[in-house]
């Protein structure tokens, strides 16, 4: 998130989470309410100014790239920032929706971790994927987050997404509809029970409630879900039961 170059601000859990939620949902925008499609191309944290709000906003789409409704693909010269490119991607030359997904997924580890995609040769993805093997993974997180979320199972499950964005194949990886679901689930349960929409309050505490069941996936069973987000959330318990402790 760009906050100057040599201001920083401390960011508690809720405002990342919120800054996490803004971002997505302009991803969202751009691939499934625009028409064309359209793929940023180059998401990265600094891309993503603030308001005074803290609102983020989606910014650079020097090299977006429009995709029509006929296409799942576009074939183009391999562009971005080192450190968010999808490695499929730049192996393929094929540009689809999950590459902004998996560069969205490195800045949702800059800002569970406040470290940079790449520093100094180290290339944070990396690093985090070398946590999972021994249940690390929650080392990484800043302190900021640790000293300021009620619930740091819910910032397990933000590094499990972030994961899950990251994952090597495009097609094992979420759409930013469903990032951005997932994500609102998780600003619910951080707010407190009062609560105006009823309909959105059942919709929140279903996926809330779905994660208390991703031990055995099976059980997925909520009738405000399609059948994407299930499919969504039996990939969860797959990632969260290969790391969980």
């Amino acid at each position: 998130m760009n906050e100057g170059p040599t201001k920083k601000k401390t960011l508690d859990w809720d405002t990342r989470l919120k800054i996490a939620y803004g971002a997505a949902q302009g991803l969202a925008y751009l691939h499934h309410d625009c028409s064309p499609r359209i793929i940023h191309r180059d998401v990265k944290s600094s891309n993503i100014l603030l308001d005074k709000d803290l609102e983020a906003r989606l910014t650079d789409f020097g090299i977006a790239k429009s995709l029509c409704v006929s296409k799942t693909h576009t074939s183009t010269y391999v562009m971005g920032t080192i450190g968010y490119i999808d490695p499929e991607y730049a192996r393929t030359s094929r540009l689809t929706e999950k590459s902004d997904v998996y560069s969205y997924g490195i800045v949702l580890l800059e800002l569970l971790t406040r470290r940079k995609a790449v520093d100094d040769e180290s290339n944070l993805h990396h690093l985090i994927m070398s946590k999972t093997g021994n249940n690390e993974v929650m080392e990484m997180a800043d302190p900021d987050i640790t000293s300021t979320c009620k619930d740091l199972g819910v910032v397990k499950k933000v590094f499990q997404l972030a994961l899950l964005c990251t994952k090597r194949q495009p097609s094992d990886r979420p759409t930013m509809h469903q990032v951005t679901r997932v994500l609102g689930s998780f600003m619910m349960s951080e707010q407190p029970p009062a609560v105006t929409d009823t309909s959105a309050a059942l919709a929140g505490s279903c996926y809330v409630d779905e994660y208390a069941n991703l031990k055995t996936p099976h059980s997925v069973n909520c009738s405000s879900m399609s059948a994407s987000d299930a499919q969504l959330f039996l990939r969860f318990g797959q990632v969260i039961s290969q790391n969980s402790e």
